[in-house]
């Protein structure tokens, strides 16, 4: 998959400012983070963060949608301008896209234009599960996860 740009500024707050923090301290913040989703396999990765704000993640063994939702999940966090996959899954799937939510964004209006109608939101609700917890909680900047089209 290789490199996934994303707003730096936007995204959860695992720590006050990126400066002030070392990248061990906040690469151990991320692992945590995504490890406290729940998200099958996580525990089995590794985080480094440059002072670019650029995350390396690594590990092995995992399925696609987990690798995605790792990557949207340390990618979604203040700081992060980008993530720079490198993990393999256990049996390669067909790769998701991605969105970068924009002000006035519903998951309705998204799934309109990806899939032309607004009634498949729930698809891409539930494919940025844990880390949406309701649908109408998603913010500009946000990257989300949009499944291929059935």
């Amino acid at each position: 998959m290789g490199l996934l740009s994303f707003v730096k500024e936007a995204g959860e707050k695992l720590w006050d400012s990126v400066t002030g923090h070392n990248g061990a301290e906040q690469s151990k913040k991320l692992e945590t983070h995504v490890n406290d989703l729940g998200i099958p396999g996580a525990e089995n990765i590794k985080v480094d963060v440059a002072d670019d704000g650029t995350a390396t993640v690594s590990g092995d063994g995992l399925s696609q949608e987990a690798k995605e939702k790792i990557l949207v999940a340390i990618g979604n966090v203040a700081g992060i301008s980008q993530v720079n996959d490198s993990m393999a899954t256990a049996q390669p799937g067909e790769e998701s896209r991605y969105y970068t939510v924009k002000s006035g964004d519903t998951l309705s209006a998204i799934s309109k234009t990806e899939y032309g109608t607004p009634n498949k939101y729930q698809r891409i609700f539930e494919a940025n599960k844990p880390m949406l917890k309701h649908p109408d909680k998603i913010y500009p900047g946000q990257v989300l996860i949009i499944p291929n089209k059935p």
